[in-house]
């Protein structure tokens, strides 16, 4: 029996490795300019890859619930799954379909850059995950929605059956969300939200993800101060996409914030005690929470591919421990840094107990010296803004 699922997107990331970086990728990818890179590392990616595949080195036994073409690069898939301590038993292998890749791009200082074949992703549907092998499961995550066009076709119909289904077994259900496309970010979004958040206990987009889907006016705002649009983010602004993501209908609304760190919001102590399977084992200690924590210090920072997908696993697997609201966001920080101290998305990750023993030995954050904002307060107790 599985403890929590890792439903949805699924590929294979081709990485290759670089041996210097820049400030500025034109100053790199230059038409005709040949770039010398080292060893290529294969591996899973997408939401299953890399949350499904941290979840598993946490500790949490987890069923990876995919779609795959029945061809060379589907048994690939499956082959690095396995190597990686995954389970793909549970995905759905189709005859006649192809299956999904991304060459990453990342050198050191500059964003990742992406090339992606959606293939059996684009046609996943609620008949592609086999509920019965994931019964008794207490969590069920499904990621990248926003990167499957049959998930964002007729208002997220497709995605509201996979969620509906998963709480009518008991599972808590979570969301999470990639940079929607030139071919994705056409979909009504903020209809697709409305649609499927009553069925999704915790959502888990950037900051950045939810601007572009959800306020394109403050997304251009930002944009056009710095192509790094979470550079010029006023940290007093989260709040009101929590209270925006709480009024879908979501419980908790845990908010990336790259470098910046993490915005959490939690509904009341009703709510969240009916969330199902991964509900907090104290409701009254969770309910009505606002809280924003930095990233924790790493050394040299080698890829940032996953980094977001693997602080999920960690926020997920504490919460599945039972661990109060301050160390699964401190859990989700640390995953998400020991993400990027490898150039695969969870190469250097960690058992969930050793992560945490390793913050309560003293893992320095970066300071809150910065933060001239109103809206919290620093609590020494936990290290973090609090409201």
């Amino acid at each position: 029996m599985y403890e929590a699922v890792s439903a949805g997107h699924v590929c294979v990331d081709i990485i290759p490795e670089f041996f210097s970086g820049a400030a500025d990728a034109r100053d790199i990818f230059i038409p005709g300019r040949l770039i010398k890179t080292g060893k290529n590392s294969f591996s899973t990616g997408g939401s299953v890859g890399n949350t499904g595949i941290a979840l598993s080195k946490l500790g949490v036994s987890t069923a990876l619930a995919a779609k795959i073409g029945d061809d060379a690069l589907g048994r690939m898939t499956c082959d690095l799954l396995r190597a990686l301590g995954g389970d793909p038993s549970c995905a759905s292998v189709r005859e006649g379909e192809d299956s999904s890749y991304t060459i990453v791009l990342a050198p050191p200082g500059v964003d990742r850059i992406f090339l992606h074949y959606a293939a059996a992703n684009d046609t996943f549907r609620a008949d592609d995950v086999d509920f019965e092998k994931l019964r008794g499961a207490r969590a069920f995550h499904f990621g990248y929605p926003t990167a499957m066009r049959r998930m964002a076709e007729e208002g997220g119909a497709e995605l509201v059956k996979i969620l509906r289904a998963a709480k009518d077994m008991g599972m808590t259900t979570s969301l999470d969300f990639s940079y929607p496309d030139e071919r994705m970010i056409q979909f009504d979004w903020r209809t697709i939200f409305e649609n499927a958040l009553p069925y999704a206990d915790m959502v888990f987009p950037s900051a950045e993800e939810l601007l572009m889907m959800l306020d394109p006016a403050e997304y251009a705002r930002l944009r056009g101060l710095d192509a790094d649009v979470l550079k010029h983010l006023d940290i007093d602004y989260l709040p009101s996409l929590g209270e925006t993501l709480l009024g879908m209908g979501a419980k908790i609304a845990a908010i990336k914030c790259g470098t910046r760190g993490y915005y959490l919001k939690t509904a009341g102590r009703d709510a969240l005690a009916g969330i199902g399977g991964a509900a907090p084992k104290d409701p009254a200690g969770w309910a009505d929470r606002e809280l924003f924590t930095h990233v924790f210090e790493v050394g040299e920072v080698k890829s940032a591919t996953g980094a977001g997908d693997t602080s999920i696993a960690g926020f997920l697997a504490a919460l599945l421990r039972g661990h109060s609201i301050f160390e699964c966001l401190d859990a989700a920080a640390a995953a998400g840094a020991l993400c990027v101290t490898a150039h695969s998305a969870t190469g250097a990750m960690l058992p969930l107990e050793e992560i945490l023993d390793r913050v309560r030995s003293g893992w320095k954050k970066r300071p809150y010296d910065a933060y001239r904002g109103t809206h919290f307060r620093y609590d020494p107790a936990v290290g973090m803004l609090s409201r």
